[in-house]
């Protein structure tokens, strides 16, 4: 228990540690406000136009299509209809539309320009439809006499569940995904301090290291302390940002507060056992190790879209994997779970991903740890 609150004590007085993980997501964010923290609030929501190509009819996909409402009674979608891809595919390049959705049969295909809040909703309604439509015929085929009573009541679900889509979370927002991001980096940026835990439990590349490793107190246990004092401080640390970001600067994340803290809380976890585990498997100098950590949560940033907010659009259509385990993408795709649809269980499929790279990555540095063996101390 002393040392617990030892660690605690010498991570306060790392003024840069702080520095980085608290002040700069926080001038950061600052920045994005003032360039386009207020651009988000002067749009109001209206019909998403949708464009549609009927290879072959689908009438009960249309007429759903064109009955689903927001909760003022507005119609959320103005179908267009075109006789040819290309014709439906020039409309999208021109900004006509939305999305291009095209009807082969039971086939249902959804062609975007660049990923949106508004693109996001049509992907959410063509998923909640083929969802439906599957549990309707697997149904059929193995209770016919409870069809229709499923159908009604799925009628029921999809009118609410589509009327709350724009409406369930409180973000309407395309910018917000910068403050996703920014906080994302924020919880990332814990990989510097996990680095400097890493060092300090490494006879060869500090004095504390090589004084603790002719200690009684086994390896695992000392890097389970160091790792669970930081991670509490640094969880202190990014509520604090978290409050700035949502009270100063007024960014939405949700009505949960729960769950927007465990988000926080998982993304640091992460960050944590990274930069612990490139601290004790790299081979190098200190600066080295250092460089990784920078280099980790840099990259993971800008592929979770900070600097450019369609990549991570592009990478969904080129190389998906990268969203599936980039923790910066993560993060950013479990508070949009939250704030813009109201999605648990998206929320959880990225939250569960996360704690299993974050464990992966403790039990890397742990092993790796007990395995090192010094000549002298």
């Amino acid at each position: 228990m002393q040392h617990f609150w030892y660690q605690i004590k010498m991570m306060f007085r790392n003024p840069t540690g702080i520095f980085w993980a608290v002040v700069f997501p926080v001038i950061l964010g600052g920045l994005f406000y003032f360039m386009f923290g207020n651009i988000g609030n002067a749009e109001q929501f209206s019909e998403i136009p949708v464009g549609i190509v009927e290879i072959q009819e689908d009438n009960m996909f249309v007429e759903i299509l064109m009955q689903v409402e927001t909760g003022d009674g507005i119609s959320m979608f103005q179908t267009k209809t075109y006789k040819e891809k290309t014709e439906a595919e020039k409309a999208l390049e021109a900004d006509e539309v939305q999305g291009v959705i095209l009807l082969d049969g039971g086939e249902i295909e959804l062609v975007i320009k660049e990923s949106s809040i508004r693109t996001s909703i049509i992907q959410t309604f063509v998923d909640q439809y083929l969802q439906n439509k599957k549990l309707i015929e697997e149904t059929a085929m193995t209770h016919p006499e409870r069809v229709m009573g499923l159908v009604e009541n799925l009628n029921g679900e999809v009118q609410i569940q589509m009327t709350d889509i724009p409406l369930k979370g409180q973000d309407k927002d395309p910018y917000a995904q910068y403050f996703y991001a920014l906080l994302a980096m924020a919880c990332l940026i814990a990989s510097s301090v996990g680095v400097q835990n890493g060092l300090a439990i490494q006879a060869n590349l500090s004095p504390v290291g090589a004084r603790r490793n002719v200690a009684p107190t086994k390896k695992m246990k000392q890097v389970l302390v160091d790792f669970a004092a930081t991670l509490c401080i640094y969880c202190v640390l990014m509520t604090g940002v978290l409050a700035v970001l949502v009270f100063v600067y007024k960014q939405e994340f949700g009505s949960n507060v729960g769950l927007i803290l465990l988000a926080t809380w998982v993304g640091s976890f992460v960050g944590l056992a990274g930069g612990t585990m490139f601290s004790v498997v790299l081979k190098g100098s200190k600066s080295t190790k250092e460089g990784m950590s920078v280099v980790f949560f840099m990259v993971s940033s800008f592929l979770g879209g900070l600097q450019w907010g369609d990549i991570t659009y592009i990478l969904e259509k080129n190389c998906p994997i990268v969203n599936r385990i980039n923790p910066a993408t993560l993060m950013v795709n479990a508070f949009k779970s939250l704030s813009v649809f109201g999605d648990y269980r998206k929320y959880a499929v990225n939250l569960i991903t996360l704690l299993l790279i974050g464990a992966i990555f403790l039990v890397i540095s742990i092993v790796k740890l007990r395995r090192c063996r010094y000549a002298s101390v």
